[in-house]
């Protein structure tokens, strides 16, 4: 197994990559991807939305290289989920750790998109605050600015989730894109911001430093990350997407077992915290992935519930369980 790490976003605009993902994918991309000549696992490309750690289980699994002899997977990140998804869409991409919503959004628009497994089932993003803030509660935030990732991120939509719950109207908010790392903890400190959605391992590293408190934290299940391919790649390359989640298993299932072995994987991250915190962030992270990566429809229903309450889905294109997910795919309990 062969692992290949590249960084497409980071290398320019968003625009610009996507523009040049769809452009190899026209020409071929120069190289394939897939099962062998003689049906064997062969390649993968997998993209993710990087400097977080809501995809664990993969980035575990790639660190470690947890993936079956002869798969070699290529390592691809992006600045944002919606330039994956068309990256994956123009077929520069085989598979994409991407969320349901893009699933949703992308089978109402006639693409043979699907989630073949689940890696996070738990809402990723908190709602953090400065030590010294009048902020207490959700509803301290009403009228006021709030800063999430970007706007349309899945942290907007968590926040939306929020104020819902405390019948805050999101419209009385003025929510700026503050990013995420030091740009999100500035502007909470400087009160650039009154809160801002903040995920692991930075919201273990800003409230272990004192000077940051936490307002709110889901409670609710939601299919936040899982592996997104398109039905046709999957039907044609079968060894390679089972070899693939067999390593995402096989890394969930040996992170579980040794949290210890886990935080090492991922201090290949190479995320500007303690260790003392990513051991805390990587034991939170391990609650959030499905037993045997399966996501339930339980689960995919607080999803869709959710999105539909905040009106960030129509009820009427909430689609059956069956549509929007294949677990066929992944490995099978012993």
């Amino acid at each position: 197994m062969r692992i290949h790490k590249n960084n497409l976003s980071r290398a320019g605009h968003g625009t610009a990559v996507v523009a040049l993902a769809l452009a190899l994918a026209a020409c071929g991309s120069g190289s394939s991807s897939g099962d062998t000549a003689d049906g064997k696992a062969g390649t993968v490309r997998v993209a993710m939305v990087c400097g977080g750690m809501t995809p664990m289980a993969a980035q575990i699994a790639i660190n470690a290289n947890t993936f079956p002899d002869g798969l070699e997977v290529k390592k691809v990140c992006f600045d944002s989920g919606s330039d994956a998804m068309q990256a994956l869409i123009g077929g520069s991409l085989d598979i994409f750790m991407g969320s349901t919503e893009h699933v949703l959004s992308t089978r109402a628009q006639g693409l043979d998109t699907r989630g073949f497994a689940g890696v996070n089932v738990r809402a990723p993003y908190a709602l953090l605050t400065s030590a010294d803030s009048n902020i207490e509660s959700v509803a301290d935030i009403e009228g006021e600015t709030v800063g999430v990732t970007s706007p349309g991120s899945l942290a907007d939509t968590e926040l939306k989730i929020a104020a819902s719950e405390e019948d805050i109207d999101y419209a009385s908010l003025k929510v700026i894109g503050a990013g995420s790392g030091a740009t999100m903890a500035s502007a909470i400190k400087q009160g650039q911001v009154a809160a801002g959605m903040v995920s692991e391992p930075q919201r273990s590293e800003l409230l272990s430093s004192g000077d940051y408190r936490q307002v709110w934290e889901p409670e609710f299940e939601y299919a936040a990350i899982i592996a997104v391919a398109k039905d046709d790649w999957v039907s044609k390359n079968e060894k390679s997407m089972r070899a693939f989640l067999e390593g995402l298993n096989e890394a969930a299932t040996k992170a579980e077992g040794d949290p210890s072995w886990g935080v090492e994987a991922m201090k290949k991250e190479k995320f500007p915290v303690s260790d003392e915190v990513l051991a805390d962030a990587v034991q939170r992270g391990l609650t959030t992935i499905p037993d045997g990566l399966a996501v339930s429809e339980s689960v995919y229903e607080s999803t869709t519930q959710n999105l539909v309450a905040v009106g960030a889905l129509d009820e009427a294109d909430v689609l059956p369980f069956d549509e929007v997910f294949d677990l066929a795919y992944i490995p099978k309990a012993p």
